[in-house]
């Protein structure tokens, strides 16, 4: 009995604990999209658009039909014969649909017109992928080339080339927060006023496991049945249900089993998913599609893509006095599921963690010709904080302050929570000033000029860079359940999805933690819509939030229900027992004890020591929900220090030091994991990536050769701590921890950089700093 506690210590909520799942993974036993193999299984190839805005004249499929092992090819035309629904948006919410918005038909498969390249118009199914790909070269599609907007700078231009004829200027939606005269009239008493145009460039999820699916169409059941790469598997499921095949959803089955990370861009269904299903139904044979990496860059959703104008009113004292922002963000050609999430989630943002009195915020969502935008770690917080983040370092600069010390005279105290911003959100809980000022310890920050004068003797350019963020996790509700079977093991049934979280480890610890069952007999069962009744994903940073909240609710009622069981084969009263380390004990009488092993046993057992009424004698079991209403608000301070050859421009990012508040931390060693992978993300956009478009509209980064990734040499040694403080939002006290070093650290990296060219008079830098731009910045500003 006294091991309890002590074991609770080792493996229960806040101890960093390894992974459980990884020693399948690491030894090849994972099971991923690609690795399903059904018999008599054809493979399909999507034939895809090579010009970004043109008619399509006609498609001529005849040679195709000639190669051996071709069983079908499928265009836009059957697709529409056969009466199937488009490819929803259903991120647009009523604030906007009670307004104007230009809604955009998505088939899988365009038969009038491709919009951007890599646009599928045929879906060909044949015995091999070799065959399927040779019958695609033998189609020939007639395009009618017409002028293009491939980027959002060109397709806000007077005049620009329409995506979509009815929307003028090729502005999807407009929408507006705060107050606009509250915020003009700041500006007119202010002493100071800063600009700066910030752009957030376009970038490409590339997860490790390339998209996969895999389609079956059960005649004798009438359903379908989809094994995917996506982490969403229950919205997979409603979207195919409601939007596509339109049935109930029980006549759709989704599985997704392992998937090799995601970063939002596989959470929202696909074309790909769609083919393989309907193809899967008009042959009567399954149907496997996998993208290679070159086609991922044609066909997966991208992230980011922001182009902001933002003004900044400051006091003489740099106390500031108004904030406007005018977003025009990327939507891409059409509108996917999540494609406006990003801007109208990000920018509820940009007050920051700063008492911006007065701000007014004007959200475009712009059409080009270019691939479809979705969710990307952060998903819009990124692009803000970096918008509020260089606007600060910028007023630092202009007005002749130290980066600290203006922040410092901005911050919202925590006297001030519950903090409403200007735009309207409220914030519950932070210490932002304490955060930084533990971000600037752990970072050195006094004896950076020793280091920069070390730097020089070298005769590299050494820059520090400041950025304290905020941003918004966790939405909607969840349900989880948890349920013992006869020999007192446990299973825990999530609504939330793992692709690389560890869920199964950090939701074994709070079962531990809360009922006592050993991690051994915990087992964890995901990514099944026939075994999982309802799911919400893993999206926005939630699953602890609320997968954890609505776990501990599940673990409630089997506390609650075992203690009926155990009062009856106690002979004791339910009031008189406590639950405590997977015991019941009679509180007048400790001895007097049971365990919940024994007490989930007896719920199946045929002869009970001691008879149970029917309702109690069916197994012991849990469900339970959790809505993230309000959400939290996870926050910190990153530093960042670079050293730049300014003979090549070549940037070297040689420290990051960063202190982030994520509210109790369920598993330390998982939640450092996920902060080292949003900080390498991170520094990847601001250093090396972008999806970069010619004038036309052809994608120029089309693979790795030409799409930089960073790599691990390109990194130091993080220093990470943390200084959390308990949200009272939900019962766990946490906030969001997976998306922290994406949101915080790019206007760290982008100000070090700058910091350290300040000195040959360049004041802004465009992202990615690659080392030619970097060359080209330092000789711009010093010619």
């Amino acid at each position: 009995m006294k091991a309890e506690p002590i074991e609770r210590a080792l493996h229960g909520i806040g101890a960093p604990l390894p992974r459980l799942e990884d020693p399948r993974l690491l030894t090849g036993l994972g099971r991923y999209a690609d690795d399903e193999v059904r018999p008599d299984l054809l493979r399909g190839y999507v034939l895809r658009s090579p010009v970004a805005h043109a008619r399509i004249r006609s498609i001529d499929v005849s040679g195709a039909l000639e190669v051996p092992g071709l069983v079908a090819v499928l265009t836009g035309e059957d697709y529409a014969a056969d009466g199937l629904g488009l490819m929803p948006c259903v991120s647009i919410p009523p604030t906007i649909t009670g307004r104007t918005y230009h809604k955009t038909p998505f088939p899988p498969l365009e038969s009038e017109r491709v919009l951007a390249v890599g646009s599928g118009v045929a879906f060909v199914v044949a015995e091999t992928l070799a065959a399927a790909m040779d019958a695609a070269e033998r189609i020939v599609v007639d395009y009618e080339p017409l002028p293009a907007a491939p980027t959002v700078e060109a397709a806000i231009e007077p005049g620009a080339p329409l995506v979509w004829p009815e929307a003028e200027g090729n502005r999807c939606f407009q929408h507006e927060m705060g107050d606009a005269a509250q915020t003009a009239a700041a500006f007119e008493g202010a002493a100071h006023v800063v600009r700066a145009r910030v752009r957030s460039q376009r970038v490409a999820g590339n997860p490790l496991e390339p998209r996969a699916a895999l389609g079956v169409f059960d005649e004798g059941e009438g359903r379908w049945h989809l094994t995917s790469s996506a982490s969403n598997p229950h919205r997979i499921r409603l979207l195919l249900a409601e939007h596509i095949f339109r049935v109930p959803a029980h006549r759709i089955h989704v599985v997704a089993g392992d998937v090799g990370g995601g970063f939002g861009t596989k959470g929202g269904l696909y074309p790909e998913e769609i083919l393989v299903l309907w193809a899967a139904q008009r042959i009567g044979r399954p149907v496997k599609w996998v993208s290679d990496r070159s086609e991922a860059f044609l066909s997966d959703f991208n992230g980011r893509d922001q182009l902001a104008d933002a003004e900044m009113a400051l006091d003489a004292d740099g106390k500031v006095r108004a904030l406007r922002v005018v977003v025009n963000h990327n939507l891409g050609c059409q509108l996917g599921p999540s494609t406006a999430h990003p801007p109208l989630v990000g920018c509820r943002m940009l007050s920051g963690v700063y008492a911006i009195p007065a701000m007014h915020v004007e959200i475009n969502g712009i059409f080009t010709h270019s691939r479809t935008l979705t969710t990307y770690r952060g998903a819009g917080r990124p692009e803000a904080t970096l918008v509020v983040e260089r606007m600060m370092d910028l007023a630092a600069a202009q007005l002749g302050m130290d980066p600290v010390a203006i922040r410092r005279r901005n911050f919202i105290q925590p006297a001030q929570m519950p903090y409403r911003t200007a735009i309207g959100e409220t914030y519950d809980s932070g210490e932002f000033e304490a955060c930084m000022d533990a971000a600037l310890e752990l970072a050195d920050w006094n004896g950076f000029e020793a280091r920069r004068a070390e730097s020089a003797r070298r005769g590299k350019l050494r820059g520090r860079g400041l950025s304290c963020y905020i941003e918004v996790c966790a939405t909607i509700s969840d349900r989880m359940e948890v349920r013992f079977d006869a020999t007192g093991g446990l299973t825990i049934l999530a609504g939330t999805f793992s692709y690389g979280q560890g869920h199964h480890t950090s939701y074994a610890q709070m079962v531990h933690e809360w009922l006592g069952v050993p991690l051994d007999r915990i087992r964890f069962v995901q990514g099944d819509t026939d075994k999982i009744a309802n799911g919400r994903g893993s999206f926005g940073s939630r699953s602890m939030t609320v997968g954890g909240s609505a776990l501990k609710a599940a673990c409630n009622q089997v506390i609650e229900r075992g203690r009926q069981v155990a009062a009856i084969l106690l002979g004791r009263s339910p009031e008189s027992l406590a639950f405590a380390d997977g015991h019941y004990r009679d509180t007048a009488d400790p001895a007097t004890s049971i365990s919940l092993d024994k007490v989930a046993r007896a719920t199946y057992a045929w002869g009970s020591p001691k008879p149970l009424p029917a309702e109690l004698w069916s197994g012991l079991e849990g469900v339970g929900h959790f809505s993230a209403n309000p959400q939290n608000y996870p926050n910190g301070c990153y530093i960042a220090e670079v050293e730049v050859e300014p003979d090549t421009g070549e940037v070297k990012l040689v420290d990051v030091s960063a202190v982030d508040d994520v509210g109790t931390v369920v598993n330390p060693l998982l939640l450092e994991g996920q902060i080292m992978g949003g900080i390498a993300q991170a520094a990847g956009q601001v250093l090396k990536e972008a999806v970069v478009h010619a004038p036309d509209g052809q994608l120029l980064t089309g693979a790795f050769t030409d799409y930089a990734m960073p790599h691990a040499a390109d990194f130091p040694r993080f220093r990470l701590a943390l200084r959390p403080v308990p949200t009272q939002t939900n019962p766990l006290g946490v906030k969001g921890g997976g998306e922290a070093g994406t949101v915080g650290l790019p206007p760290a990296i982008v100000g070090a950089i700058v910091d350290a060219l300040r000195p040959l008079g360049v004041r802004d830098i465009r992202c990615p700093a690659t080392p030619l731009a970097v060359w080209n910045a330092i000789q711009e500003a010093h010619p």
